[in-house]
């Protein structure tokens, strides 16, 4: 992937089909913008490059409100670079650049790179004022020889993917559910620094990370995560926060490496926040705090030697009922079938609006059959959720058979507007037969 620093450095001779934007984090629905024009691209004999803003606009137009980033320049490029562009234009934006009028702007664009087709988003607009919109550019590219490609708004599970909607969820620490809609885990980089020294007294040594300016940092909390070291990955348990049980006057974001002690201060350190595991709180001594972490990190490890993946395919979708809701479920296991109805479910009650998962429950039951278990399961979640005022977003199946079930799982106290599924109404499973695609469910719900 070639990087050019500006427009004018991007004399390209053959054709090329763009896109712009930040593409901040490059998730799901990025990808799927990029992958559809270099499909496109590779039919028409065309290179296939993202021009992108750097700095980000904002930091020019608005100095005093800087915008959080899900991801630092190098990090943007890398992950372009994964999409399969051929090359990437760090244009920079200047008040200058704002006030360029759409058409200049587009001219530019057009006589340096031979320009044949411009993928953009739904509401995409560029130049002085924003009056390069969609229909603007529309009109200008059949004018000038090229076409606009106005692709639409991205869903992932029923869910319209935006970066400033992945941000709120970093922000209020539901890290499982922005890991779903990045496509990965979120990750911080930055430089372990020296800390108070508390950790090596109490037997708990943590690497303190000084991440770069201007990113997004998850809620205060602790958190499972995957530690990155010289391209060797580590079990650890994080925290970010004040640490008020030690009277922590900054936050801090403090990372204990499990099995590892080796000196790492000025080493480059990338955390993967994988799971939440609690709020920040305040002991009443330290030895209630030091009680508390063994059982955090006993609870990290246990998540992640289990390897959560972040999945690459969607496990639910919306389906026309004459009942008031209802899903399809897909999964490659009768674990997974049960865990992806619990996430349909609560997902069309809007548990993506709600903070990172800290009460756990354990739930064992019994049913007739395989559908008659998973309508008593699901009827389960309903009565702990309203009976406890949980919104359940993380369901850990352990044991299941055909007539049993023993599950873990974890939300957060509070219910939003949009809990009101008030029954399961039927449903129907699928096994698999001999060869065949998984395991699949039918639900549909009273409301």
């Amino acid at each position: 992937m070639q990087v050019y620093e500006s427009i004018d450095h991007a004399a390209l001779s053959g054709p090329t089909f763009l896109t712009i934007g930040t593409f901040d984090g490059v998730h799901r629905g990025h990808r799927a913008l990029i992958g559809a024009m270099r499909t496109a691209a590779q039919e028409a004999g065309a290179a296939v490059g993202l021009l992108t803003f750097h700095p980000h606009p904002r930091t020019v137009l608005r100095p005093g409100q800087p915008v959080a980033m899900l991801s630092s320049l190098a990090e943007r490029l890398a992950l372009y670079k994964e999409t399969g562009l051929d090359f990437v234009i760090l244009h920079p934006f200047t008040l200058n650049t704002a006030h360029t009028p759409a058409a200049r702007f587009i001219h530019r664009l057009h006589s340096h790179l031979q320009l044949r087709q411009l993928w953009v988003g739904p509401d995409f607009a560029l130049g002085k004022d924003r009056e390069g919109d969609v229909a603007f550019l529309q009109t200008y590219g059949t004018q000038n020889g090229f076409q606009v490609h106005r692709v639409p708004e991205f869903y992932w599970e029923e869910q319209n993917i935006r970066t400033s909607r992945i941000r709120r969820l970093i922000e209020i620490g539901n890290v499982r559910w922005a890991a779903d809609w990045l496509g990965r885990f979120y990750s911080l980089s930055g430089i372990v620094v020296h800390g108070a020294h508390r950790g090596h007294t109490i037997g708990i040594p943590t690497a303190n990370l000084s991440p770069a300016s201007g990113r997004v940092i998850p809620a205060n909390g602790v958190y499972a995560t995957w530690a990155w070291i010289g391209g060797q990955r580590y079990l650890a348990v994080t925290n970010i926060g004040l640490r008020p049980t030690v009277q922590g006057t900054h936050r801090t974001i403090e990372s204990h490496i499990i099995d590892f002690d080796a000196p790492i201060y000025g080493r480059c350190l990338r955390l993967e926040f994988v799971a939440r595991l609690r709020d920040e709180v305040k002991f009443a001594s330290l030895e209630a705090l030091v009680a508390q972490i063994e059982r955090d990190r006993q609870r990290a490890i246990e998540i992640l030697l289990s390897e959560p993946v972040v999945p690459t395919q969607p496990r639910f979708r919306e389906i026309a009922s004459t009942a008031d809701r209802g899903v399809q479920v897909w999964a490659d296991s009768q674990a997974l079938l049960f865990a992806h109805s619990a996430l349909a479910m609560f997902s069309l009650q809007g548990a993506a609006e709600a903070d990172g998962a800290t009460v756990q429950q354990l739930v064992e039951l019994a049913g007739e059959d395989v559908e008659d278990l998973l309508r008593r399961w699901l009827a389960k979640l309903l009565w702990l959720s309203e009976a406890e005022g949980v919104m359940w977003l993380e369901y850990d199946v352990r044991e299941i058979a055909a007539q049993r079930l023993v599950a873990t799982v974890t939300g957060r106290r509070g219910r939003n507007e949009m809990a009101h599924i008030k029954a399961i109404h039927s449903l129907s499973v699928k096994a698999p037969a001999p060869a065949g695609q998984g395991w699949e469910a039918r639900v549909l719900f009273d409301t």
